[in-house]
């Protein structure tokens, strides 16, 4: 775990993305980012982020303009998610504030456990660890876990996941770990890049098994 952390917070330094919503104080702009994010590319979300957060500065300020935050969020599909937006946006327009606690926050139309957990980690300056597919899919090569679409969910792992995550540096080390398990540990993984490989599971099991490539 110790060489983890070191590799990948020394990785991230230097690959740190500076997506917008990643440094805005704006709460309302930085949830609305991470569910945004669910499911499409950090690429295809900013200039939608960067127009919505220049339009709509508060929940009230969208829900007055509920045709052209539908139109502006249609290019990331999955009409569901805009329609939990804007019941969303209700809600916090009539709680009158932003909430940074995960029960409160899962209340909210569109938020689960994820969204929930990225946003206290990433914007309320508060302890949470993120836990998505593409982090489950690092930890599970590096470490040699079994990992299966149910893993992100599982008591054990959320547990493992939060040991791994040092109590100093979690917003520097949660970022680097997003970065890389986006940029270099894909599906189809690009281990040759990869500052982890020479303590890595799946790098070692590639090595001896070329079949496996």
């Amino acid at each position: 775990m110790r060489y983890f952390r070191k590799k990948i917070l020394e990785w991230g330094a230097d690959n740190y993305k500076p997506f917008p919503w990643r440094t805005t104080s704006n709460l309302f702009h930085g949830l609305v980012a991470e569910i945004m994010l669910q499911r499409t590319r950090a690429e295809q979300v900013e200039p939608l982020y960067r127009e919505f957060a220049a339009r709509f500065p508060t929940p009230r300020d969208a829900l007055t303009h509920p045709d052209e935050v539908t139109k502006l969020l249609r290019p990331l599909g999955l009409a569901w998610r805009t329609r939990l937006l804007l019941r969303m946006f209700e809600e916090l327009d009539r709680m009158g504030h932003i909430p940074c606690d995960a029960g409160a926050l899962q209340g909210l139309p569109g938020v689960g456990p994820y969204a929930a957990a990225a946003f206290i980690c990433f914007h309320c300056e508060k302890r949470a660890v993120p836990i998505d597919s593409n982090i489950v899919r690092l930890y599970g090569r590096f470490f040699g876990l079994k990992t299966g679409p149910e893993t992100r969910r599982q008591k054990s792992f959320i547990m493992f996941a939060d040991m791994i995550t040092p109590r100093k540096g979690l917003r520097q080390f949660s970022y680097a770990v997003i970065d890389h398990s986006r940029a270099i540990c894909r599906p189809k993984p690009l281990c040759d890049r990869c500052t982890l490989r020479r303590r890595c599971c799946h790098f070692r099991a590639r090595t001896a098994h070329p079949d496996l490539n």
